[in-house]
Order: C-alpha cells, then structure tokens, then sequence
C-alpha cells in the first residue's frame, strides 16, 4: 500500500524481499500500491487492482481487511492487517470465514507508550499552562497535593486494557516509579510484575476513582463503545488527565467537553477521536487544557522492522502449518 500524504505506510522493498525469501520460489509475492488513510482503517474503497490480485492469492496483508477483500478472495486461507485494532474488519463477512485472520496487536507498543509518558509529563509538570501566550506567569505555582504541578513519580496510573500496548504503557510507568493499576477483560492469569492493583472492567468506577492519570488502551469492541461516558468521568478525580490512545468512540467525547469545561477533570491528552481527521470547528481543539495529536502515537520510523518481523515469522509458521501468532478472536473482537 502506499500513500502520498503518510509515506511511512509504504511498504518497503526490503520488506518484500523478505517476504519472498521465506515464501520461496514456489509462491509469488505481488505488491499492490494503492492510496491508503492513517486511520488504520485502509483505504475506503478498495480499488479495481487489489480486487484482481487477491483472486488468485492464498494470503492478503493490508491495513484492514474490507469485505470485498473476502468476497474476491475465495481462495484465501490467511489474512493479516497491519492495523492493531480490528473492529471495522469484523464484517458480516469476517464473522462468518474459516480463513485465519490476524493483527498487528504488540508492535505498536513501544510508540505509543512513549507518548502516554510524554502525554504524562506534559501535563505534570505543568507545560499546558506554561504555553499559554497571553501570560508569562498563568499559574500559582505553590507546592500542593491538588495542583496544576507533580511529579509522577509516586503518582497512580490506571491502564484501561492491559494487552501489548497497555502492558508496555505499565512497564514504562513503573521504571519512572508510577503505582500501576490494571484493568482487563479476563482476571485469570498471572499479575504482570509492574501491577499492584488489578480489576475487571466491571470494576470500571473503582480502578479509575485514585487514579491521577488513566490511560485508554483497550480495542474496539462492542462493549467498549461509549464505555467511558458521564458516569465513569465523574467518578475520576478533578486533577486526573485522561489520556486516549486506541479508538476514539471509546469516550463520549460531548461528555469530555463538558468535565473539562467546568474543571471536573484536569485534562486531556487525545490521540484518537470519534471522527477523524478531527476539523477545526471541533470543542476539543478550544479547550486550554487538551493536548490532541493527529493520530499519530504510533507514528516510528521502526514501524516496518517490528512489522516485517511479524509478517515474515507467521509466514514461517503458515508454511509450517503451525499456529500463527496475533490470531484474532472474532467473537471477542480482537
């Protein structure tokens, strides 16, 4: 795939000729450039080339797996998006395949972790308030427990879906000495290293109620949609800062707008959001205290060496006919 605007989704020839060097000479490797969006998503339509190169396949790789991909592709045993999130591939016609399908869960980790941590200190240390242009000096700059200023060291972060992006998040957190609380679907399972406080999402109100910082990390589901409305954002302290970071219907962003309008949070670090690209006229982009970046948490200039790693060892494993790693749970939705 390739895109003009996001040239760091172009697949790279030394992507390709990895992929032929695992595959051998009895499989041909067709690449098809088409112009793609950020989103994660793919392209909107599928164009008329992909259509007729994935007839004759046996494996797709794209950002997204649309339905035509399938209908077309009747011959297709293994289908891999680059995408971690896969809510908008889980088509009637996905739920209803017996072809593999798997994600790029884990190699979005690193990025996007840095930026929760960047996000963290951003608003710890008081840079929103800092940057403002009209004053020099906006804030009382006193030493207090509930002020604009801490160290976060020593603060709480709650991480709302504890998988390869959340358990990096964690990680992180923890060697800057944060107390981590977790939140994931299944309790079973032993409690990572870094997590002192571990709850179900059932326990929602309670894991987010001490926490300086929460962190959304969890997919898109069913269930997650609108997850965070005016309930759970009420139940967060005045001086917590939410930080999204996975899919933007996650939050009920009128919600959002109206905590932070009226000091009932902190504030807001958004790197995803309920429609994107988000436009100007948008209230988030008023509001002093939200830090919104374009969808870009997860931007690396690594991207393509953690993903070729993965496409060319479940490659490996397909060709072997052993489990691939990253299967989605179509039942579950990730």
């Amino acid at each position: 795939m390739h895109s003009d605007r996001y040239p760091t989704w172009s697949i790279p020839p030394e992507t390709l000729q990895r992929l032929r060097e695992v595959a051998g000479s009895d499989w041909v490797v067709e690449s098809v450039e088409i112009v793609a969006t950020a989103s994660g998503d793919g392209a909107k339509l599928v164009p008329e080339p992909v259509l007729t190169a994935v007839r004759d396949a046996e494996i797709y790789f794209g950002f997204g797996i649309p339905a035509e991909v399938l209908r077309a592709g009747l011959d297709l045993r293994w289908v891999h998006s680059a995408a971690a999130g896969v809510w908008s591939s889980l088509t009637t016609e996905m739920r209803a395949s017996k072809v593999q399908f798997t994600n790029s869960a884990g190699i979005y980790g690193r990025p996007l972790a840095e930026w929760a941590i960047g996000s963290m200190l951003y608003f710890g240390r008081g840079f929103d308030l800092a940057a403002r242009p009209d004053d020099p000096w906006p804030f009382d700059a006193t030493a207090s427990e509930t002020g604009p200023l801490r160290e976060i060291h020593g603060s709480r972060v709650t991480v709302v879906g504890y998988g390869g992006i959340g358990s990096e998040i964690g990680r992180l957190a923890a060697a800057l000495g944060m107390r981590v609380t977790a939140v994931r679907a299944r309790l079973d399972g032993p409690v990572p290293d870094e997590v002192d406080q571990l709850f179900g999402l059932d326990q929602l109100i309670e894991a987010v109620a001490d926490a300086h910082y929460v962190v959304l990390a969890l997919p898109e589901t069913a269930g997650s949609i609108g997850l965070f409305g005016r309930e759970v954002l009420a139940a967060m302290r005045s001086d917590a800062v939410l930080l999204k970071l996975s899919r933007g219907s996650i939050v009920d962003e009128d919600a959002l707008v109206e905590a932070l309008e009226v000091g009932a949070l902190r504030g807001a670090a958004l790197d995803v959001f309920a429609r994107e690209p988000l436009t100007g006229n948008s209230p988030l982009l008023a509001l002093p205290n939200v830090l919104a970046t374009p969808h870009t948490g997860s931007v690396s200039p690594r991207f393509w060496d953690r993903q070729t790693d993965l496409m060319t060892e479940n490659l490996a494993r397909f060709l072997r006919g052993e489990s691939l790693v990253n299967l989605v749970d179509r039942q579950r939705g990730y």
